[in-house]
Protein backbone atom coordinates (compact mmCIF):
# COMPACT_ATOMS: atom_id res chain seq x y z
CA UNK A 1 0.00 0.00 0.00
CA UNK A 2 1.46 2.78 -1.36
CA UNK A 3 1.73 6.63 0.80
CA UNK A 4 2.31 9.85 -0.27
CA UNK A 5 2.61 13.08 2.00
CA UNK A 6 2.13 15.91 0.23
CA UNK A 7 2.46 18.67 2.63
CA UNK A 8 1.38 19.11 5.48
CA UNK A 9 -2.26 19.06 4.80
CA UNK A 10 -2.66 16.11 2.24
CA UNK A 11 -1.66 12.71 2.67
CA UNK A 12 -2.53 10.23 -0.03
CA UNK A 13 -3.29 6.79 -0.21
CA UNK A 14 -3.06 3.54 -2.93
CA UNK A 15 -6.24 1.36 -1.23
CA UNK A 16 -5.49 -2.00 -3.44
CA UNK A 17 -8.66 -3.88 -1.89
CA UNK A 18 -11.27 -1.49 -3.05
CA UNK A 19 -9.33 -0.64 -5.57
CA UNK A 20 -9.19 3.57 -4.83
CA UNK A 21 -6.85 6.28 -4.09
CA UNK A 22 -7.32 7.88 -0.66
CA UNK A 23 -7.19 11.10 -0.21
CA UNK A 24 -6.92 13.02 3.41
CA UNK A 25 -6.80 16.39 3.56
CA UNK A 26 -5.92 18.17 7.20
CA UNK A 27 -6.92 22.19 8.03
CA UNK A 28 -6.49 24.92 5.55
CA UNK A 29 -3.90 23.58 2.41
CA UNK A 30 -2.52 26.80 0.49
CA UNK A 31 -3.23 26.49 -3.12
CA UNK A 32 0.07 25.46 -4.15
CA UNK A 33 -0.50 22.49 -2.09
CA UNK A 34 -4.51 21.44 -2.62
CA UNK A 35 -3.42 21.61 -6.77
CA UNK A 36 -0.39 19.20 -6.30
CA UNK A 37 -2.28 16.72 -3.37
CA UNK A 38 -5.51 16.69 -6.18
CA UNK A 39 -2.45 16.40 -9.10
CA UNK A 40 -0.74 13.47 -7.29
CA UNK A 41 -3.99 11.46 -6.53
CA UNK A 42 -4.98 11.31 -10.41
CA UNK A 43 -1.05 10.25 -11.31
CA UNK A 44 -1.74 7.73 -8.82
CA UNK A 45 -5.04 6.92 -10.14
CA UNK A 46 -3.16 6.91 -13.79
CA UNK A 47 -0.56 4.45 -12.36
CA UNK A 48 -2.24 2.43 -10.78
CA UNK A 49 -5.52 2.16 -13.90
CA UNK A 50 -8.31 2.82 -10.93
CA UNK A 51 -11.24 4.86 -10.96
CA UNK A 52 -12.29 5.87 -7.84
CA UNK A 53 -11.17 8.02 -5.35
CA UNK A 54 -12.08 8.30 -1.46
CA UNK A 55 -11.73 11.64 -0.09
CA UNK A 56 -11.61 11.99 3.50
CA UNK A 57 -12.10 15.96 4.51
CA UNK A 58 -12.97 14.94 8.57
CA UNK A 59 -10.19 17.11 9.47
CA UNK A 60 -10.20 19.46 6.45
CA UNK A 61 -11.39 23.13 6.78
CA UNK A 62 -12.83 24.80 3.32
CA UNK A 63 -10.79 24.99 0.47
CA UNK A 64 -10.22 28.58 -1.08
CA UNK A 65 -12.95 29.40 -3.77
CA UNK A 66 -10.21 29.70 -6.19
CA UNK A 67 -9.06 25.62 -5.55
CA UNK A 68 -12.83 24.48 -5.60
CA UNK A 69 -13.40 25.96 -9.33
CA UNK A 70 -10.16 24.86 -10.48
CA UNK A 71 -10.95 21.51 -9.41
CA UNK A 72 -14.54 21.41 -11.06
CA UNK A 73 -13.46 23.64 -14.29
CA UNK A 74 -9.65 22.40 -14.91
CA UNK A 75 -9.16 19.10 -12.35
CA UNK A 76 -12.14 17.42 -12.77
CA UNK A 77 -12.26 17.27 -16.62
CA UNK A 78 -8.69 15.78 -16.74
CA UNK A 79 -9.79 13.49 -14.47
CA UNK A 80 -12.86 12.56 -16.35
CA UNK A 81 -10.97 12.08 -19.55
CA UNK A 82 -7.88 9.53 -17.57
CA UNK A 83 -11.08 6.90 -16.21
CA UNK A 84 -12.24 8.70 -12.95
CA UNK A 85 -15.50 7.68 -12.29
CA UNK A 86 -16.57 7.55 -8.89
CA UNK A 87 -16.02 9.51 -5.35
CA UNK A 88 -16.78 8.59 -2.05
CA UNK A 89 -16.22 11.67 0.57
CA UNK A 90 -16.08 11.38 4.33
CA UNK A 91 -17.90 14.16 5.68
CA UNK A 92 -16.67 16.85 8.72
CA UNK A 93 -19.31 17.59 11.52
CA UNK A 94 -18.97 21.19 10.71
CA UNK A 95 -22.01 21.87 8.34
CA UNK A 96 -20.56 25.02 6.49
CA UNK A 97 -17.60 22.62 5.25
CA UNK A 98 -20.13 20.04 4.21
CA UNK A 99 -22.19 22.94 2.54
CA UNK A 100 -19.06 23.72 0.39
CA UNK A 101 -18.01 20.26 0.06
CA UNK A 102 -21.67 19.53 -1.58
CA UNK A 103 -21.44 22.65 -3.37
CA UNK A 104 -18.18 21.29 -5.43
CA UNK A 105 -19.75 17.85 -6.57
CA UNK A 106 -23.19 19.04 -7.46
CA UNK A 107 -21.78 19.93 -11.03
CA UNK A 108 -20.85 16.45 -11.68
CA UNK A 109 -22.79 14.66 -14.10
CA UNK A 110 -24.86 11.74 -12.14
CA UNK A 111 -25.08 9.82 -15.77
CA UNK A 112 -21.36 9.70 -15.72
CA UNK A 113 -19.87 10.09 -12.66
CA UNK A 114 -21.05 7.92 -9.18
CA UNK A 115 -20.68 10.56 -5.69
CA UNK A 116 -21.94 9.52 -2.39
CA UNK A 117 -21.46 11.07 0.85
CA UNK A 118 -20.35 9.57 4.04
CA UNK A 119 -19.18 9.92 8.05
CA UNK A 120 -18.27 6.06 8.53
CA UNK A 121 -15.19 4.92 5.88
CA UNK A 122 -15.87 1.65 6.23
CA UNK A 123 -19.25 2.31 5.02
CA UNK A 124 -17.40 4.45 2.05
CA UNK A 125 -15.06 1.62 0.99
CA UNK A 126 -17.38 -0.94 0.71
CA UNK A 127 -19.67 1.28 -1.17
CA UNK A 128 -17.04 2.19 -3.51
CA UNK A 129 -16.05 -1.73 -3.84
CA UNK A 130 -19.35 -1.96 -5.43
CA UNK A 131 -20.24 0.61 -7.89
Amino acid sequence: METIEVGKHCKITVIDHVPCIKIKWFGFPPSEEFKKGCNTALDLLVKYSFTKILTDNREAKVFAVEDQKWLNDEWLPKAQALGYRGSATLLPDDPFITFAIKNITAKRDPKMFATKFFTDEKEALRWLKQI
